[in-house]
């Protein structure tokens, strides 16, 4: 009954039901991490109208979120659509939008070996090995072949910046 309840009164504060709530979830997942940083960034301005608006404490969160996405959701239909009535200016801020939507990311093999191998570098680093060792190590031990610029490059960046 609890989870009926709760459910109804979602539905009332965002007006979305719950087919609406999946597919906007199911959208947001399939965006990059800078869309989403964008999206999660409407949520704080969606959060504080919803508190103005005495909306229930325990639904802010979500409810915010959901209309965050609801927002670009929208956006997206309606640059998808046949519809030219829209101003220059909404379809010059919405296709920006979509550029930064449609960004791939660069897969970047190395990288992706030497953060499986992050602990052992660091390691080794803070073993006082030199970045050619820690090279010839690597090659040696795990045969993983990586230029010692490339890897002081990564040792600057990931060892040393603190993300250990």
């Amino acid at each position: 009954m609890y989870n009926c309840q709760t459910e109804e009164q979602l539905e009332l504060q965002t007006k979305l039901s719950a087919l609406q709530r999946k597919t906007l979830i199911n959208w947001f997942n399939k965006q990059n991490v800078e869309f989403q940083i964008i999206i999660f960034d409407e949520q704080k301005n969606q959060f504080f109208k919803l508190k103005n608006e005495n909306v229930e404490q325990k639904f802010l969160p979500l409810a915010s979120f959901l209309l965050a996405i609801k927002i670009f959701y929208g956006k997206e239909q309606l640059l998808k659509s046949k519809n030219k009535t829209q101003s220059l200016c909404d379809l010059a801020h919405i296709s920006r939008q979509e550029v930064i939507k449609n960004k791939r990311t660069k897969q970047k093999p190395k990288l992706q070996m030497l953060l499986t191998l992050h602990s052992v570098i660091v390691k080794l680093y803070e073993n006082d090995y030199s970045i050619r060792d820690i090279q010839k190590y690597l090659q040696s031990k795990h045969r993983k072949s990586v230029s010692h610029t490339y890897l002081g490059e990564y040792i600057n960046k990931y060892v040393k910046g603190g993300e250990s």
